[in-house]
């Protein structure tokens, strides 16, 4: 066996291991704990289901964690917080969820925005916490200039 093969035979058994074993998490993810949480996803099926970083069983996070106790939802009024540009619950409301988990110190050193946005707007003008990969994170810099525009625009 030349020395070439001795290292690319483990290296190539050992992309093909990581390989299934990242296909088979894929595929678990709908089995994760927060999205067999039946009090939620009877009815938000299409947009209910957790992915990403936050649908991990070791944070031990519930829908309610975020979002709140449905209460009276949804035939009655309830208190649960939407988090959106659109909901009724205030952009402060919606960040201070949030904060319950993410430290303001660390987000600011993370980007400025965070530090500069964090009392004005929600975190879900930017960012999408259900979905497998937050959009925000593959933006450029020029792309995020070009949001900055859309709110900051003189109009």
């Amino acid at each position: 066996m030349s020395r070439i093969d001795r290292f690319s035979v483990p290296l190539l058994v050992s992309v093909l291991v990581l390989g299934s074993y990242s296909a088979a998490v894929t595929a678990a993810t709908a089995e994760l704990k927060i999205n067999q949480n039946k009090q939620c996803i009877m009815c938000h099926k299409r947009n209910g289901k957790m992915f990403g970083l936050h649908a991990n069983d070791a944070l031990d996070l519930t829908c309610q964690n975020c979002h709140g106790e449905k209460t009276g939802h949804p035939r009655k009024a309830s208190e649960l917080i939407g988090f959106a540009t659109k909901s009724v619950a205030k952009s402060a409301d919606q960040t201070a969820v949030c904060l319950q988990c993410h430290d303001v110190e660390t987000l600011s050193q993370a980007d400025w925005t965070h530090d500069v946005h964090s009392n004005k707007v929600n975190c879900a003008s930017c960012h999408q916490l259900h979905p497998e990969v937050d959009p925000i994170i593959g933006v450029t810099a020029p792309e995020r200039s070009e949001m900055c525009r859309d709110c900051h625009s003189a109009n």
